[in-house]
C-alpha cells in the first residue's frame, strides 16, 4: 500500500492557535468517497474554493466574501450524492460570533449560497457547521453555550443549501452525568448522533440523536474500552456500527476500535517516541471517506535536562481500521496545523492533502 502525505501550515486551527495574525490564511480541505476534493483558503475578507474532480485535470475556482474580522476556524463537508459542498467559517473567540456558510455545486463550480447564522437564544451562542445530516440535502448547525462556558444543552438547526432554515431549532438537554457539549469532533452527522462523555471517569461514552427524539445510548462502557473514553479530539465514525479513537495513556498512545453491534473491542499501541526524554501527545484524528483508514496526528515532545518541555514537531500515523494495523507514518514540520489535513483512500493509496508555505501540496510515501 502506498501512502501520499502532505504537511500543512495555517494561521488558525479549529480549537487553538489563538495568536494567529490577520494576514495568515485559514485553510481546510476535504475529499468525498469518489476522490473529488475541495481546498478552501480564507484570507480576510475572501473565501477561495478550488474544486478538483478525481481522475481529471478539471479545476474550478470560485470566491465568496465574508465580513468576519476575528479569529475563525474552517471546515468542509460533502453531501451523499456528490452534488454539493459546504464550507463553514466559525468564530474561535471567547465572545460569541457569527457562523458563515458557503455552499457550492460540484458540477457547475458555482456558488449556491453565502449566508450567516447569528448567535441567538434560538440557535445557541457557540455555533459550528457540522455537515450534511446523514449526508443528505440538509445542513446541520450545532449550537451550545458560550465558547468559554459550554453547557449540557445543545441546539440543532437545519438549513437548506440555499440558506433558508428548514424548521425551528431543536433543543435537547443531556443527562446530569454528561460532560458539557463543547467538542464538535464528537458529532457523527452521517448517523444523526451527538456523542458525549460521562462523569466522573468519562465512561460510558454515549450518544443521543442530533435531530428527533430518541433514548440515550450508552454505547461504549466495556472495561476493555476505557481508552476510548479518554479521547479528546482523535475520534472517527467509519460506519454506523464502528467507533475508532486515539488517546494518550501513559506511557503509550492507543488506538481503540469498538464494534457497537457486537460489543467487541480491538486496540493497538502506536510506536513510542525515540529518546530517553521524548514522548508524544495525540491530537486530531481523521477518517478517510471510505471509512478504511484512520490517521492520527501526534505532537512530538521532549524534556530538556532541566525539565522544560520542547516541541519536536508532529507526525501523522496512518492506521487500517479493520483489522487494526499501522500502515505508515510521516513526520510533519514544526508549525504544521493538523486542522488543515484531509485524507483519501482509494485503490492502493492514501492521499493526505495539506497547505504549506502558501500553497497546497501532497507527497508520496512508500509503505515501510
Amino acid at each position: 500500500m502506498k501512502i501520499w502525505i502532505g504537511s500543512a501550515i495555517v494561521g488558525t486551527c479549529l480549537c487553538s492557535c489563538l495568536t494567529a495574525r490577520a494576514s495568515d490564511p485559514v485553510v481546510c480541505s476535504a475529499f468525498n468517497d469518489q476522490g473529488d476534493q475541495v481546498r478552501a483558503t480564507f484570507l480576510r475578507p475572501n473565501l477561495n474554493l478550488v474544486i478538483m474532480t478525481a481522475g481529471e485535470n478539471d479545476r474550478k475556482t470560485l470566491s465568496a466574501a465574508t465580513d468576519d474580522d476575528g479569529l475563525v476556524g474552517c471546515s468542509v463537508f460533502f453531501d451523499r450524492d456528490h452534488r454539493n459542498v459546504a464550507v463553514g467559517l466559525n468564530d474561535l473567540k471567547l465572545k460569541p460570533g457569527p457562523l458563515f456558510v458557503v455552499v457550492a455545486n460540484l458540477g457547475t463550480g458555482k456558488l449556491i449560497s453565502n449566508f450567516v447564522v447569528s448567535p441567538s437564544a434560538a440557535t445557541g451562542d457557540s455555533l459550528k457547521l457540522v455537515g450534511f445530516l446523514q449526508q443528505g440535502p440538509d445542513l446541520v448547525v450545532l449550537g451550545s453555550g458560550t465558547p468559554d462556558h459550554p453547557t449540557k444543552t445543545f441546539l440543532t438547526t437545519l438549513f437548506h443549501v440555499n440558506g433558508q432554515q428548514v424548521q425551528p431549532s431543536e433543543t435537547r438537554d443531556l443527562p446530569a452525568t454528561a460532560l458539557a457539549v463543547g467538542n464538535a469532533n464528537f458529532v457523527d452527522v452521517a448517523n444523526n448522533r451527538l456523542w458525549f462523555k460521562s462523569s466522573p471517569q468519562f465512561c460510558p461514552l454515549s450518544y443521543v440523536p442530533l435531530v428527533g427524539n430518541g433514548p440515550v445510548n450508552a454505547a461504549v462502557n466495556e472495561a476493555s474500552a476505557k481508552a476510548a473514553c479518554d479521547v479528546g479530539s482523535a475520534i472517527g465514525f467509519p460506519d454506523q456500527s464502528t467507533l475508532i479513537t486515539a488517546a494518550t495513556r501513559e506511557p503509550n498512545d492507543l488506538v481503540t476500535r469498538v464494534d457497537l453491534t457486537q460489543h467487541m473491542v480491538d486496540e493497538i499501541v502506536l510506536p513510542s517516541a525515540r529518546g530517553s526524554r521524548a514522548y508524544t501527545s495525540v491530537g486530531r484524528g481523521i477518517v478517510s471517506p471510505d471509512g478504511k483508514v484512520f490517521a492520527v496526528v501526534r505532537t512530538l515532545l521532549e524534556n530538556s535536562v532541566s525539565g522544560d518541555e520542547h516541541s519536536r514537531g508532529m507526525e501523522l500515523v496512518a492506521v487500517q481500521v479493520s483489522p487494526l494495523k499501522i500502515i505508515g507514518k510521516v513526520g510533519l514540520k514544526i508549525g504544521t496545523d493538523p486542522a488543515s489535513l484531509s485524507i483519501d483512500h482509494r485503490g492502493a493509496t492514501v492521499t493526505v492533502l495539506s497547505f504549506q508555505n502558501g500553497k497546497w501540496s501532497s507527497q508520496p510515501l512508500k509503505e515501510p
